[in-house]
């Protein structure tokens, strides 16, 4: 798996074509990342979307028309202009004292006013809470009920002294989602919501925070962030699958082919295999290590008949569905295989993907690295007496009876006791 050097971070990153559920260490907004980019060194594991890794080194913004902006990373304690809020990475204006971090600069700038909108029958004006009169008290989004930070862009009606959060504004109350094109969704706070209506996101499982989009004909209810940011409808992974995969929006109770668990919720499928997929499943690791085996272990799309245990969980795998097993299980006493969920497990596996990683050799009691040759040495201890021209490489005497130590790869060969004669300074 080929490594990407981007500006945006200080180790090489990963191209992804899988869910990755965190926070972009970019603009830091939290939730599902698909098609990203992730740091594959140890310890790290930062998650970055693709629009932020792949930032340009300069740019035009609307926030900012007069001038260009250069990106910097590891910024020292710097507010965004919009947002107010503290960043480390954007950009910056090398004029003025303009700063944007990335949340703002992929995000469309508010306009100042909004007029005639289904929020409220007043015009709205953007403020950044500086020199507001309202009370504290009073200082709740008309919309969400929640608190309005005053260091944070906000909308304020003047009329009726009232404040809206900038992301309450853009919400229709009731609007056509491209997650469910067929009926408008409506958005409900608190108790709104009838009590047959889920508890849970209908596309990615996350119970509702007072916030949700709700289509009462289907009984079909989805979160804030899947409204605004929905999975893709259709994905291509040739590393999953051989054909492309759609979006499945419909509660459905499902064995995923890639890890053998059951399901709740939204699978990706295929229509011609019957293929089903939890997203969390998409591009699993091709190789890895986990610390409860010697060797690297890879991912296998069914292993086949087998009467399987998990080598971590020690309960059955089902070999008509993906798992990992041992690479080079020539080498194993017995089948070494792993359930796919046990093997990614943050306890069992260091998050570190070794696709095109040659795994070391297994040196064992017969075998050396002596400092005076590249290769492992094996030992030979059978009494074989070799030609005469095979002579030990450190006393220059033939090689007799006694034991000696043998390159496979080439034809340098040891005495046993010259092997372990310690080097003086």
């Amino acid at each position: 798996m080929e490594k990407v050097d981007l500006p945006v971070h200080n180790h090489p990153l990963l191209p992804l074509t899988r869910f990755s559920h965190g926070r972009c260490k970019g603009c830091w907004s939290h939730g599902y990342i698909y098609g990203g980019y992730r740091c594959n060194e140890l310890g790290c594991d930062t998650l970055f979307h693709k629009e932020c890794a792949e930032s340009l080194p300069d740019i035009n913004h609307s926030s900012h028309p007069d001038h260009p902006l250069k990106f910097v990373r590891k910024f020292q304690s710097s507010i965004c202009s919009l947002c107010q809020v503290w960043f480390d990475t954007g950009y910056f204006c090398s004029i003025c004292d303009f700063k944007l971090d990335l949340g703002c600069v992929w995000r469309p700038s508010p306009p100042l006013t909004l007029e005639n909108t289904n929020t409220h029958e007043h015009q709205l004006v953007l403020s950044n809470g500086v020199g507001s009169e309202l009370s504290q008290s009073t200082r709740n989004c008309k919309v969400c009920s929640s608190e309005v930070l005053e260091f944070k862009q906000y909308y304020e009606c003047h009329q009726c002294e009232l404040f809206f959060h900038v992301k309450s504004t853009n919400i229709s109350l009731e609007e056509y989602l491209t997650s469910h094109p067929e009926h408008p969704l409506k958005f409900l706070t608190g108790d709104e919501a009838p009590g047959y209506a889920d508890k849970k996101c209908l596309l990615c499982g996350v119970e509702f925070n007072q916030e949700l989009h709700h289509c009462d004909v289907c009984n079909f209810s989805i979160c804030r962030g899947c409204a605004g940011n929905p999975p893709p409808i259709s994905v291509m992974s040739t590393k999953t699958h051989e054909h492309q995969l759609h979006l499945f929006q419909r509660l459905v109770d499902f064995t995923c082919n890639a890890c053998g668990t059951r399901g709740e919720g939204s699978p990706y499928l295929c229509f011609q295999c019957k293929f089903m997929i939890h997203r969390d499943c998409i591009d699993l690791p091709r190789i890895i290590n986990i610390n409860r085996h010697d060797h690297f272990i890879s991912y296998t799309r069914r292993l086949g008949h087998g009467d399987w245990t998990c080598g971590v969980c020690r309960e059955k795998v089902d070999g008509f569905h993906g798992a990992y097993s041992c690479s080079v299980a020539s080498k194993c006493s017995s089948s070494y295989v792993v359930h796919s969920k046990c093997a990614i497990r943050k306890d069992v596996w260091d998050q570190i993907e070794l696709e095109g990683t040659a795994e070391e050799e297994e040196v064992d009691d017969t075998t050396i690295k002596h400092f005076s040759h590249e290769h492992f040495l094996r030992l030979i201890e059978d009494g074989r007496i070799l030609q005469e021209n095979k002579l030990c490489e450190a006393c220059v005497f033939q090689i007799q009876s006694e034991s000696f130590y043998s390159c496979e790869q080439c034809d340098y060969i040891l005495h046993e006791k010259c092997a372990n004669i310690s080097v003086k300074k």
